[in-house]
């Protein structure tokens, strides 16, 4: 199996930390308010949203998920039907994982509020 140089998981390594550094900032006032950090999945849906939340959540992890798949396909030689898909398979949950990890910490920051609603718009966003 071959493998190609390619900077596209170098730049989805430094685009989580991005992902990271948005999702947990301002990074003060961590504690314990007695809520488990997977309550958001359970939670009602949100009685307000707004476009820009939307197209905030969508486009954020979109990036994301292109540069995933695209280092992904880089370091596969299969059949492209197969690997097309799997790597598209891969972007998406990677994102759902991350995007799951940041809202399940954001249950520790009193300034953010988890959201079910951004945990699927973010997949989707990696999935896009």
């Amino acid at each position: 199996m071959a493998t190609h140089k390619t900077s596209a998981w170098p730049l989805a390594q430094a685009y989580v930390a991005l992902i990271v550094y948005a999702s947990l900032y301002p990074f003060a006032g961590w504690r314990d308010q007695g809520i488990s950090p997977w309550a958001f999945l359970f939670s009602a849906l949100p009685k307000y949203w707004t476009g820009f939340d939307v197209a905030a959540n969508l486009a954020g992890y979109a990036p994301l998920g292109f540069l995933v798949a695209l280092s992904f396909l880089r370091r596969r030689r299969e059949r492209v039907v197969t690997t097309n898909k799997k790597a598209i398979a891969v972007a998406t949950l990677a994102g759902a994982m991350l995007s799951f990890c940041m809202e399940s910490l954001q249950t520790y920051l009193p300034s953010r509020v988890p959201s079910n609603v951004d945990l699927a718009l973010n997949a989707l966003g990696a999935l896009c």
